[in-house]
């Protein structure tokens, strides 16, 4: 199946950090957000890779071209105006071509097992299966609460009430039938909090990959220097 990437954010809780490229374009240890995802990618066996582009698409576009260098064929949906998450989804429905496909927001670094994550979504029998792992403060963060079957009963949303959702937040990557795309009516809309509600209360199969596997939100300065320390400790860090 292909890999959708969402590159298209501004990157407004990096502050300064962003002026001229990007999010997924800074530097971690030796490399792009980006290439560290694209990485992982071709690991997992993704066919192809298709970049959700917005806000200086260009630098995106220029640096990967048609991904030749990099393993693994790069394609490009860019949005004209922002679309949200979901809305840059929506616009790149072409390039499923009418199968599954699987999607991840670009400021994340990843080393889920995919291929295991994707067994597990065939097994559920499930329309999309969204990864999630325990976050230490689910007060502020979009939660998932799970039945024991291990599929999704309700979505919180970091402002949502929180009472009795449990600790399994939202991950960042997600698999996908291309029969979510019925549910996208509107052109612009947050990916999340439109469609996870969306599909529950319709009675659609939303499964959950509980994960401990290593998937890092690099959405502040923090977390990225956090990640970099620990990319450098480990070793992998690019000389």
């Amino acid at each position: 199946m292909k890999l959708m990437i969402n590159v298209g954010g501004r990157g407004v809780r990096m502050g300064s950090v962003t002026g001229k490229v990007p999010k997924p374009m800074l530097e971690l240890a030796g490399k792009k957000i980006l290439e560290w995802l694209v990485g992982w990618a071709v690991e997992s066996g993704f066919e192809g890779i298709v970049m959700l582009c917005g806000y200086k698409s260009d630098v995106v576009i220029d640096h990967f071209g048609d991904g030749r260098h990099f393993g693994i064929p790069i394609e490009y949906s860019v949005e004209s105006e922002p679309l949200g998450s979901g809305g840059a989804i929506k616009l790149a429905a072409e390039f499923a071509d009418g199968r599954r496909f699987a999607y991840i927001s670009g400021d994340l670094f990843c080393r889920v097992d995919f291929p295991r994550m994707a067994r597990f979504h065939e097994k559920k029998r499930a329309l999309m299966t969204v990864a999630v792992h325990k976050t230490s403060h689910p007060e502020d963060s979009d939660i998932l609460e799970v039945g024991e079957d291990g599929l999704v009963v309700r979505f919180v949303d970091k402002n949502g009430d929180h009472a009795g959702a449990g600790d399994l937040g939202n991950a960042g990557l997600c698999v996908m039938e291309p029969g979510v795309f019925d549910y996208m009516e509107p052109d612009v809309f947050t990916f999340e909090t439109y469609l996870y509600p969306r599909l529950i209360d319709a009675g659609e199969r939303v499964a959950a990959y509980v994960t401990e596997e290593v998937i890092r939100d690099l959405g502040t300065p923090e977390r990225l220097d956090r990640m970099e320390r620990e990319l450098s400790m480990s070793g992998v860090a690019e000389a």
